[in-house]
């Protein structure tokens, strides 16, 4: 089994009284540090790459144009890419006008950095309309449907020619959603992995935010990785797995 890791960037700067709002989710000290500004604890980015390059790991990073300004990390994009790691598009849906909006924030992601050829819509929020849209503006694949709702884990063709790159395991859902502790979330996600392979399945891919690197959940990460790397699994980024999916590699 080959595992695809990804990570969603909604946010990478909150203030104080957001952090505070949510000061259970951190510890006293990343709190102190973060209020007299000399530790940023929604910025995570730069750590993941560390830990991930730690194993020789490269992994997708979906960033959005709509959420926040680039500039503040413009220049790390520049540099994870030019290292291995794979950027695409988080694309934020909006009421109207989506074909315009997604060609342009396409266009301005790949004035930084290159050219992309993936996408993962915010939130999840998925379509087939928005599918279809993706396809014409020129994405090779989209990775924005759980497996739970595809019913399958593998990459495969959608109807219109878009590539799927299906989620097996999202941070968002075991914290948020179904409310789990580290332990319990732990089990879990070693039981669905285990059964994945068990089952002959080839892709199984991860997605943790990067703003939750030091929360408690999110930092399971850390744990997840040298897991992974312990045994010996092979990690890729979406496009490796879609190039080999498709053949190209």
């Amino acid at each position: 089994m080959e595992i695809i890791l990804t990570h969603d960037v909604d946010s990478i700067l909150q203030p104080i009284s957001h952090v505070l709002k949510r000061r259970k989710r951190f510890k006293i000290k990343d709190i102190v540090l973060h209020a007299l500004k000399l530790r940023n604890l929604y910025n995570n980015i730069e750590d993941i790459l560390a830990l991930e390059d730690s194993y020789g790991f490269r992994s997708t990073f979906f960033i959005p144009v709509a959420l926040f300004p680039l500039d503040a990390i413009e220049d790390v994009l520049k540099e994870m890419v030019k290292n291995g790691w794979e950027v695409a598009l988080h694309f934020v849906v909006e009421k109207c006008q989506l074909k315009s909006l997604i060609i342009l924030e396409k266009e301005m992601l790949e004035n930084l950095i290159g050219n992309i050829y993936g996408v993962r819509t915010h939130m999840l929020t998925v379509s087939d309309h928005i599918l279809s849209l993706y396809r014409e503006a020129g994405f090779l694949y989209d990775s924005s449907y759980r497996v739970e709702e595809v019913g399958k884990y593998d990459v495969y063709r959608l109807n219109n020619g878009l590539i799927e790159v299906p989620i097996a395991i999202m941070d968002a859902d075991l914290f948020g959603r179904l409310k789990m502790n580290e332990e319990k979330a732990w089990r879990y996600i070693l039981d669905k992995m285990d059964k994945a392979e068990k089952s002959d399945i080839r892709f199984f891919t991860i997605l943790f935010h990067q703003e939750s690197f030091k929360m408690k959940g999110g930092r399971l990460y850390k744990r997840l990785v040298r897991y992974i790397g312990e045994k010996e699994y092979e990690v890729l980024r979406c496009i490796d797995a879609v190039k080999r999916w498709n053949g190209s590699v």
